[in-house]
């Protein structure tokens, strides 16, 4: 996943509106924090701790973010307080890109890219389904991606070039080659119009998936694709926070992540399509 520009979120639009995009810089697995890897797992589960807490709790401070459908809780604020936190004592040097927070500018040349409680409309209605996403950027390239659902207690993880893995156990896409009977997420947006565009790209898959499922988790929709559990699913736009971490864990488990033309993945703000990319071709020619 290298070269898409760090898209901004309608809660934080005002502070997210000169974001740079992620800069040259080249890093190898090599030359990484040797605690980034900890740290990122640290911080994802004492955040999920924060959440498995705030999702027994009738009080949540939910609050509209831009958008009438689209909520921020206290816990999205809590969680991410957690995560930089743990993360500034890693190193105060990195930048820090949260969906929450105005963007902290680094000068090591890496930068952590945090979705601090993706599934929010999930976690507000009770629903057992969101997760931490938290992702290191070595320059333009994501070098570290960590996904954790405090929920079922499962933590994927990845590192560029080493593979990913669920709860430590190496992970793989599914070996499905054909569209036929295929399991698919259906990424449904809080935007009435790309609702109406993503309802409008499920005709073709009527007929021929197996299954088609709206989770209401992008995170874990790309961790599933990893794990083997979803065979594809696209979003017609997304955030940098939003695939940063799960976007990797689909590529080091060998699928596929491109924009909905199967072209490399420049902004996701425009839409992306994840799969095993035994279908992914397929997939996309039924989008048209």
């Amino acid at each position: 996943m290298r070269n898409w520009s760090a898209s901004t979120g309608s809660a934080a639009s005002d502070a997210h509106a000169h974001q740079r995009p992620l800069s040259p810089g080249p890093m190898s697995m090599l030359s990484l924090p040797d605690r980034a890897r900890d740290t990122a797992l640290e911080a994802a589960r004492a955040a999920g701790d924060v959440l498995v807490r705030g999702f027994s709790s009738l009080k949540k401070g939910a609050r509209e973010k831009g958008h009438p459908y689209n909520p921020v809780t206290m816990y999205d604020r809590r969680s991410e307080d957690v995560i930089i936190r743990i993360l500034e004592a890693e190193g105060a040097d990195h930048g820090i890109l949260s969906e929450e927070s105005a963007e902290v500018v680094g000068t090591s040349g890496l930068r952590w890219i945090i979705d601090p409680l993706d599934g929010t409309s999930n976690f507000l209605a009770g629903i057992p389904h969101f997760a931490v996403s938290i992702a290191l950027a070595a320059g333009d390239e994501v070098v570290l991606g960590c996904v954790h659902d405090p929920i079922r207690n499962e933590t994927s993880f990845a590192v560029r070039g080493g593979g990913a893995s669920l709860n430590g156990e190496p992970i793989h896409v599914s070996a499905r080659d054909t569209l036929d009977g295929s399991v698919l997420g259906v990424g449904l947006s809080h935007h009435p119009s790309h609702r109406i565009e993503m309802i409008a790209g499920l005709q073709p898959f009527l007929q021929r998936a197996g299954v088609l499922r709206t989770l209401g988790s992008a995170v874990l929709d790309l961790a599933y694709v990893a794990a083997g559990r979803i065979d594809a699913v696209w979003y017609v736009s997304l955030n940098a926070w939003d695939i940063a971490a799960g976007g990797l864990l689909v590529e080091e488990a060998g699928g596929r992540l491109t924009d909905l033309t199967g072209a490399a993945l420049q902004d996701p703000r425009s839409g992306i399509a994840a799969s095993n990319g035994r279908i992914h071709d397929a997939f996309l020619h039924a989008l048209g």
